[in-house]
């Protein structure tokens, strides 16, 4: 599948029996925004699946406030939503889009590559006249056997090793206020990951919301298409694991699946107290 697809895209298949639609709006600031939002109306047949309930493990000491769940606990919550390995799924939200590619980047981490997002998201689908519905459907329970693919994870080991190296390019996915240390909502502290280069995952994408061409995706992205085109390794990061997930997805789409993310990213760094912390432009 390809990793974005239309909404007339969805349109035309949005019935056939292995095809799972997948609600993952969600809002920081309101954890019960998103659920909400699913039982006022979504697309029909949509499935819900909860940041924080479905898609990340409760935090801890470290790991980041949106620890990759358990994959095994993650394979039971997708069985349970009817997401087995056979099937096709298409995730949408109506945030941007990160909280879609979080789940596109967990399914392809735990093997399962036939997964897309939906361009634009729920809000352009319902203004633009598409079917929605407050029904919810039954879902028969699947089958859902998790093969963990842990090259696409980059742990805390493997950041350190990354910062200052001539071997690896680390990329920030947040807003430059933060990457600069300028602004910090979230965490306790502000600033980067020494070394890092600052490619803010929101400007993937036009004013409307959908995605950019991709001879403008990979202008944005070219420090680290140059990077992996070299070998080095290029590990992408945000505040959570949450939003970088998109920046994942655009060189996936430029064809560099092997980009890591550090699932961890600013949260789980700045809770090793030892973790250098930058500040102001790199790059």
């Amino acid at each position: 599948m390809e990793p974005i697809v239309s909404k007339q895209w969805l349109l035309a298949r949005m019935y056939e029996p292995d095809l799972v639609i997948a609600d993952c709006r969600f809002n920081l600031a309101d954890q019960k925004a998103g659920a909400l939002a699913y039982k006022e109306d979504h697309i029909p047949g949509a499935v819900y699946l909860d940041l924080e309930q479905d898609l990340s493990a409760p935090p801890g000491e470290h790991g980041g406030r949106h620890p990759l769940p358990d994959p095994q606990e993650l394979a039971a919550k997708l069985s349970s939503a009817g997401i087995g390995n056979e099937v096709r799924v298409v995730a949408y939200d109506d945030q941007g889009g990160m909280y879609a590619a979080r789940l596109w980047w967990l399914l392809r981490w735990l093997g399962h590559d036939k997964v897309s997002v939906l361009d634009e998201g729920y809000s352009v689908w319902k203004k633009g006249g598409y079917p929605v519905t407050a029904d919810t459907r039954i879902v028969v329970p699947a089958s859902f056997e998790p093969k963990v693919q842990a090259s696409m994870v980059a742990d805390v080991h493997e950041v350190r090793s990354a910062v200052n190296s001539q071997n690896a390019l680390l990329i920030d996915s947040r807003d430059e206020s933060r990457y600069a240390g300028e602004h910090e909502p979230l965490d306790k502290k502000a600033g980067h990951i020494p070394g890092a280069v600052n490619r803010f995952w929101k400007h993937l994408f036009r004013d409307g919301g959908s995605w950019k061409a991709e001879s403008e995706i990979r202008q944005q992205l070219k420090p680290a298409t140059e990077a992996l085109e070299q070998d080095r390794n290029v590990i992408v990061y945000c505040g959570s694991g949450v939003s970088a997930t998109p920046n994942v997805l655009a060189l996936h789409l430029l064809g560099y699946p092997q980009a890591k993310l550090y699932a961890g990213s600013w949260s789980d760094w700045i809770s090793y107290e030892e973790n250098p912390v930058a500040a102001g432009k790199e790059d």
